[in-house]
C-alpha cells in the first residue's frame, strides 16, 4: 500500500515550512563576505527527497524559497537569492538521492554528497561569476571594490565548500537517525 495524498501534501507542508524557519536562522561564515549567509534550509528538502522522492523535494525547495522571497519584501534582490538558492537547493538534491538510491549504502550516500557538493560548488562559481553577481551590481548600482574573479575565488568558493560540508554533516547524521523510523513505517503502510 502507498502512502495517501493527503499524508503526501502534509510531509511536503510541514518539512517547507521547518526548511523556512531554517532559513530565517542564517549566519556570516566569512567576515569579508558577510552578505553570504550559511543556512540549514536544505536538510529538511533532502530528508522530504529521501521520503517522498525528488519531486517532493523540489516542490519544498519551491515553497521554502516562495515563502522567503513574499516575507522578505518580495524586491528585485531577494527574487534573485531566493531563485539562486531554489536553484542550488535542487542541484545539491539530485546526486545525493540518485547515488543513495542506486544501492543503499554509506558508501554511496558519501559518494553522493560529493557529487552533491561537487555539482552545487561548481555552479555556484560559473553562475556567480557570469551572471548572479553581474546582476546584482547592476541593480545595486555599486563595485564590491575586487574583481569578481576574486569573489569568486576567495568568497563563493570557499563559502560553498563549508556549506556543503556543513549541511552534508548535519543531514548525514539526521537521515541516519531517521532511517529506523522510516523504514518501519514504509513496512506498516
Amino acid at each position: 500500500m502507498r502512502k495517501s495524498k493527503t499524508e503526501k501534501m502534509v510531509v511536503t507542508a510541514l518539512l517547507a515550512s521547518f526548511s523556512y524557519i531554517l532559513i530565517l536562522l542564517d549566519f556570516s561564515i566569512l567576515p569579508t563576505f558577510g552578505w553570504l549567509k550559511l543556512d540549514f534550509s536544505d536538510v529538511p528538502i533532502l530528508i522530504g527527497t529521501f521520503i517522498l522522492g525528488p519531486l517532493a523535494g523540489i516542490t519544498i525547495a519551491f515553497i521554502r524559497s516562495t515563502l522567503n522571497f513574499m516575507m522578505s519584501g518580495a524586491d528585485i534582490l531577494s527574487l534573485i537569492g531566493n531563485l539562486t538558492g531554489f536553484i542550488a537547493s535542487v542541484i545539491f538534491l539530485f546526486p545525493i538521492y540518485y547515488m543513495e538510491k542506486k544501492e543503499s549504502t554509506n558508501k554511496n550516500l558519501l559518494i553522493g554528497m560529493g557529487l552533491s557538493s561537487f555539482s552545487l560548488i561548481v555552479f555556484m562559481s560559473i553562475a556567480n561569476y557570469f551572471v548572479i553577481t553581474p546582476l546584482y551590481m547592476s541593480v545595486l548600482g555599486m563595485d564590491f571594490g575586487i574583481p569578481i574573479r576574486d569573489m569568486v575565488l576567495f568568497g563563493i568558493i570557499p563559502f560553498n565548500v563549508i556549506k556543503c560540508i556543513a549541511v552534508n554533516l548535519v543531514f548525514f547524521v539526521t537521515y541516519k537517525k531517521l532511517l529506523p523510523s522510516i523504514e518501519r513505517k514504509r513496512r506498516l503502510i
